[in-house]
């Protein structure tokens, strides 16, 4: 009952401590609000790197799930994620306290195989002795549960925005919307590394672009080759295909020719190439 006590105060200590810290701060929040999986680690990396030291990464700030989503945290070290989450959820943006805010869209094949891996290790199925079939059983009907509608389940209940109102055109790649409250940057994630650095710039007035380095790429992981071996098995059938590519977030972000070459990438009929 001790030992618990004072796990519980140390915890109560460590999240006052870290809530204090981010209150510091006299810049105005910039805000990383993004699906898992879709490069906002880059970005964030690319912002602090760039001088911002008020630089939040958060993928919810619903107040009842980031809740839920504490107690249920089981791992190693602190949930400094979540702890942003609500703290920002406790001090939303205002005419007077604007944020800046950046998400991003991805081929959403894509974002749900790379976000199949990332906690893979700590969840117990990407092990040693993993193979690429057992991975498939894990992986199941995820392809039925692609995260179409984040933008219309968490950009607008925490900002009131409609992504989908206005155009967005795809061969320029981003799009900053602007209201009272907030600077809404939209990227795309494979944009990041040749439009993003300017777009990042605009949005928080640097003079110079924001170059946005590679980082949490799984490609670069101990589980590589069993990451590459996993892409080029998985074989979506063409009623998952035409889910994900005819939906309104992809038709939305993406040319025609673009949600064609994401087609052929996945297709069982493709060619055999590279599916990194």
């Amino acid at each position: 009952m001790t030992s618990d006590l004072t796990s519980r105060a140390a915890y109560s200590v460590a999240k006052a401590r870290h809530r204090w810290r981010k209150r510091r701060s006299s810049q105005a929040p910039i805000v990383v609000f993004s699906m898992a999986k879709t490069g906002s680690s880059a970005v964030v990396a690319a912002l602090r790197a760039g001088g911002h030291d008020n630089v939040h990464h958060v993928h919810d700030l619903d107040p009842d799930f980031l809740a839920a989503e504490e107690a249920e945290y089981r791992w190693a070290g602190r949930p400094w994620r979540i702890w942003d989450a609500q703290e920002l959820g406790r001090h939303l943006p205002t005419t007077s306290a604007r944020w800046r805010v950046v998400s991003i869209a991805r081929d959403p094949i894509a974002q749900s195989v790379s976000a199949f891996f990332q906690p893979g290790a700590r969840r117990g199925y990407l092990h040693e002795g993993a193979t690429v079939e057992s991975l498939r059983e894990q992986f199941a009907d995820r392809l039925d549960r692609l995260p179409l509608r984040w933008f219309e389940s968490h950009v607008h209940p925490a900002f009131g925005i409609d992504v989908y109102e206005t155009g967005f055109d795809p061969t320029q790649g981003h799009q900053i919307i602007a209201t009272p409250t907030v600077d809404l940057l939209l990227l795309r994630r494979e944009d990041l590394a040749s439009v993003a650095p300017a777009a990042l710039a605009r949005l928080v007035g640097d003079p110079r672009p924001i170059e946005v380095p590679q980082v949490n790429v799984a490609a670069g992981k101990d589980h590589a080759v069993l990451y590459a071996s996993f892409l080029e098995a998985l074989d979506p059938s063409e009623a998952s295909l035409d889910v994900a590519y005819s939906s309104r977030y992809v038709q939305h972000f993406y040319s025609a020719d673009e949600i064609a070459k994401f087609r052929q990438r996945w297709s069982a009929a493709a060619s055999g190439g590279p599916r990194l």
